[in-house]
């Protein structure tokens, strides 16, 4: 018998199946049934477990994790491997190696168990060959493993495991199954596995699985493929950096649930150059299964592989062109041996795994892989059931640049009708390349169009548009008029996805000079792209026109076409001199219309704008629903990151925020296992950073140094992020630096909207009060000049802005009459806080109830804020119950959202019960409004100061500050502080 060491390699230092560090992904339900059984063997019932999948899956994983939990119960652990050895591996390998490790490990109790079982001496590898007279019969040999085996058990509950069966001889097979039907009431657990995908027909244990499958003492546990977001998990925890989503989900495609597979590839992303080049060690892996195939079979699964993943028996028979025989044998034995199998409809044949599609194909060499595409295309050229795309795979891969061009125009079309713009934007980019491969090349100038739609829809507007820019400078000068015109369209239909509105308007203005005044279906779309660009630069007599002129040319005809579009800008034209109901009814009908007609885009802008619409007036449930409904329909549609899809669900998860539903919020913009573009990452984390500070994370602004890369390009990530930011300095201070991001985001955002006083920048100017009066309780007498001057032009910015704001005569909505409320008490705060032209307690009071009043209209989250300072205020009056009733309001609010800043401010009112830790001492004998005084003594604040911060006389602070020195025992104001601060025992004021 060979040397255990030249055999065995699979355990670890104390014999146990090794248990990795990182932690178990998925298998609860397979945990469980194993952790069932050795609880069952602890109880003295013996249980047997069957355990399978194939490789890679799995299965020595979720052994290490058994064998660490039986030996962390106090059971005994005992196991064996079978080998691959070939055809004639040393008998009972398992068993020998279980008890050779008893030996190494116990040498007295394997004494003890020789002693009453000689027989399994046999086993032991240390012993010799024996002669004639030394032989025992099978019998009496498995009896005495199995009375060991209940010796071991009955000193102490035992599992035996062993592993791949598949490799095991016929003397370990014929000894398990002795066991199994022999175990009854042993505190024992036998725990087998195999792998199932080496099972091909012939094996010899296919027909011993049978036989214990009959056993009513065997549970089977099968493993499968782990679920996609099981290998997700499994991804990010393996690799050490974070890998973008689009690696990981390669990654999770191609490991097809199989863990081994997905930790290769992943600790192959750091180390290939081309992230989808298979690791040369899977890949040879994989390919030894090829090797055991005969010629015939070898080559026609060579021959599939070039198809993809799956390919049909018709066209595969076609291509091979041997005889039916042969090739029906071939693929028996393709199947037999796990490499094909067949398709759910049985019409057609797959690789068990894609990666092993990925390893027979990079075998292949270039001739063959020419020749075979070439075989390809030709029987795919002339059958009309196969897609454009699979022709223009395989046209191109076969230097058919020409076929390949056209199929994957019309596979762009395709997917476009079927709701795929990222795939149509790739068959139009490989359409566009192949171009350039041809002779006498085309018109591309439709081709470009297509890509523009496909890329805004896509949500990669900046792709279509870098490529129309490129296709418009590569023009020559005598281009024909229609030829530029078109392609001035797509630079517009891609440049108003992202942000430049300017060069969008100049290009369709110079379009419709050049596109005849006639009824097509490009002057309309045209026409009605110029009056949406119009209305977005305020030319609303411009953008009227247009727009009539797009339903018009639509009328005649007799197609929807651009209707919908032009529909949606008259209704927004219409709020200006209408009610906004008869505006939402418009724009209702308007979206139910273009959905009836399959205009996607015009159907989502229009949600888009109803939402907006209800936002403007304060109704943010029925807001929240139109944007989710917008996002909704962006998603069934196929367009989940085209603009008006992105920023709806941006919108949605800002409004589930404001009305307190922070949870929700961070739901809606959960990207897990969804392939976002580059842009809807960064828009939806964004507000994913604004709710982050609110909650007090630490590390909420990590993510501000990627979000800054799109500042330029993209003006609401840009907005999001300076607000958290903002609110950041908010709760911890930095006033000069929020000054300096706000006069940084208004050049910027100006710049891009083209309005100096948009209405956001009122926001932006009360977050830097509160940033200042955040500041002002510990800052010098001449800081607190400096903050109370800088808060004044700030709050002058604003009130000028809440002026300026609204063109054309509008009114603000809800939302600004909230924050310039919001401004105005904040300002009157910081004043009162600084003891600077401070405010009378009633005008002060009544500041913070018009805020609470405005932000009354659902925003729960600023709501709850602006309680919060009211209680502040109230209680600085001598009102403790109103305050302590707000700030109760607010409390409930901030705990519900977990807006743990917010909690630690109201816990500094002081409105709660005092601790057992504020009672100690003379500190429990001060009454509240004693404690009040004292904060503001701690804060080295004058009795002046003091009076006017509390709404009480000096000669009033001049009794409570004698009251305090006595009380405490203490000889001066200093000293009282010294003692309040060493106690923790009063509120921040």
């Amino acid at each position: 018998m060979p040397a255990l060491s030249d055999v065995v390699g699979a355990e670890d230092e104390n014999g146990l199946v090794p248990r990795p560090a990182a932690p178990l992904v998925g298998r609860a339900e397979e945990l469980e049934s194993l952790l069932a059984a050795i609880d069952s063997a602890r109880e003295a019932s013996a249980s047997v477990v069957v355990l399978d999948g194939d490789a890679g899956v799995g299965k020595t994983r979720l052994l290490g994790e058994l064998t660490a939990a039986a030996t962390g119960r106090g059971l005994l652990v005992l196991v064996g491997h079978c080998v691959d050895l070939g055809d004639a591996p040393p008998p009972y390998l398992p068993f020998s190696e279980a008890f050779a490790r008893l030996a190494a490990e116990q040498p007295d109790l394997i004494e003890e168990l020789l002693a009453a079982h000689p027989q399994i001496a046999r086993l032991l590898p240390h012993r010799e060959s024996h002669g004639e007279d030394d032989r025992i019969g099978r019998g009496e040999l498995f009896a005495a493993v199995l009375a060991a085996l209940a010796d071991l058990a009955a000193r102490q509950p035992l599992v035996l495991v062993v592993e791949d069966m598949h490799w095991a001889d016929q003397a370990s097979r014929d000894l398990l199954g002795y066991l199994f039907t022999r175990v009854r009431g042993e505190r024992l657990a036998l725990v087998v596995s195999y792998r199932s995908d080496d099972l091909h027909r012939r094996h010899p244990l296919r027909p011993t699985l049978a036989e214990w499958a009959r056993l009513p003492s065997v549970q089977r546990v099968h493993l499968d493929p782990l679920p996609p977001e099981d290998v997700r998990t499994l991804v990010r925890a393996a690799h050490e950096r974070p890998l973008a989503e689009a690696e990981v989900a390669s990654i999770v495609s191609r490991a097809d649930g199989n863990p081994f597979f997905a930790e290769e590839l992943t600790a192959a992303a750091d180390e290939c150059l081309d992230a989808q080049q298979l690791p040369w060690q899977l890949a040879d892996l994989l390919l030894v299964r090829l090797d055991r195939l005969s010629d015939d079979a070898r080559r026609i699964v060579r021959v599939a592989a070039v198809a993809g993943r799956r390919v049909s028996h018709e066209i595969l028979a076609d291509v091979v062109d041997v005889p039916d025989e042969r090739l029906d044998a071939a693929l028996h034995e393709a199947i037999d041996a796990h490499i094909l199998q067949l398709t759910s409809s049985g019409r057609g044949y797959t690789f068990r795994h894609a990666l092993l599609a990925e390893a027979v194909y990079d075998d292949l060499l270039p001739g063959e892989l020419v020749r075979l595409h070439a075989a390809y295309a030709g029987v795919v050229a002339v059958r009309d059931d196969r897609s454009a795309a699979e022709l223009a795979r395989h046209a191109r891969a076969s230097h058919d640049y020409a076929t390949a061009y056209g199929a994957s125009v019309r596979a762009g079309d395709d997917a476009m009708a079927v709701a795929a713009p990222q795939e149509a934007m790739q068959h139009y980019e490989t359409a566009l390349d192949l171009r350039q491969r041809i002779p006498d090349p085309p018109d591309a100038s439709d081709l470009v169009v297509s890509l523009a739609d496909a890329s805004a829809a896509a949500g990669r507007s900046h792709r279509g548009y870098r490529l129309a820019r490129a296709a418009l400078d590569a023009l020559d000068d005598d281009a024909p008029d229609g030829t530029r015109g078109k392609l001035l369209y797509a630079l517009a239909v891609a440049g108003i996805e992202g942000e430049h509105d300017e060069q969008a308007r100049a290009a369709t203005t110079e379009a419709l000079r050049l596109v005849p005044a006639e009824p097509t279906p490009l002057r309309a779309r045209l026409a009605a792209l110029h009056a949406r660009l119009a209305l977005i630069f305020g030319i609303e007599a411009e953008s009227e026109k247009w727009a009539r002129e797009a339903l018009d040319i639509a009328e005649r005809l007799g197609r929807p076409l651009a209707s919908s579009d032009a529909e949606t800008t008259l209704a927004l034209l219409q709020l200006r001199r209408s009610l906004p109901d008869e505006v939402a009814e418009r724009l209702m009908r308007v979206a139910e219309g273009a959905r009836a007609h399959g205009e996607a885009a015009a159907e989502i802008r229009s949600r888009f704008n109803l939402g907006s619409l209800y936002l403007e007036h304060g109704d943010l449930p029925a807001a929240e629903q139109a944007y989710r409904k917008a996002w909704q329909r962006a998603v069934e549609m196929g367009r989940p990151w085209m603009l008006f899809g992105v920023e709806s669900r941006a919108r949605a998860a800002n409004l589930q925020y404001e009305q307190g539903d922070w949870s929700a919020a961070l739901r809606t913009l959960d990207l897990d296992a969804e392939q976002a573009t580059p842009h809807a990452q960064a828009r939806l984390a964004s507000v994913r950073t604004v709710i982050r500070v609110a909650r007090g994370e630490p590390d909420a602004l990590d993510s501000v140094a990627g979000l800054r890369d799109w500042w330029q390009r993209e003006s609401l990530i840009a907005n999001a992020t300076v607000l958290a930011m903002l609110e950041s300095y908010g709760w911890h201070g930095g006033a000069d630096e929020a000054a300096a991001l706000v006069d940084g985001a208004v050049g910027l955002l100006s710049g891009l909207w083209q309005e100096e006083w948009f209405l956001g920048r009122l926001r932006f100017c009360t977050l830097v009060v509160i940033a200042c009066a955040t500041e002002i309780g510990a800052a010098s007498e001449s800081r607190r000049t400096t903050l109370v001057d800088l808060a004044r032009r700030y709050t002058g910015d604003g009130r000028t802005t809440a002026e300026k704001g609204m063109p054309n005569g509008r009114e603000l909505g809800v939302e600004a009459l909230a924050w310039q409320a919001r401004l105005e008490a904040e300002w009157a705060r910081l004043r009162w806080l600084a003891d600077a032209d401070a405010p009378g307690e009633d005008e002060h009071v009544a500041a913070w109830e018009r805020a609470v009043a405005a932000f009354d209209y659902g925003n729960e989250t600023e709501l709850a804020r602006c309680r919060t300072r009211l209680a502040a205020i109230l209680r600085a009056g001598g009102r403790t119950v109103e305050a302590a009733e707000v700030a109760g309001l607010a409390r409930n609010a901030a705990r519900g959202m977990g807006a743990e800043p917010l909690l630690a401010e109201i816990r500094a009112l002081g409105t709660t019960p005092v601790t057992p830790k504020q009672a100690l001492g003379g500190l429990g004998s001060l009454t509240e409004r004693e404690r009040d005084v004292l904060a503001l003594l701690v804060d080295a604040r004058t009795n002046r100061q003091i009076a006017a911060h509390l709404y009480i006389s000096e000669k009033t602070v001049s009794v409570h500050v004698s009251n305090i020195l006595a009380k405490l025992e203490v000889r001066s104001r200093a000293e009282a502080a010294a003692v309040a601060r060493r106690a923790d025992a009063v509120p921040t004021p």
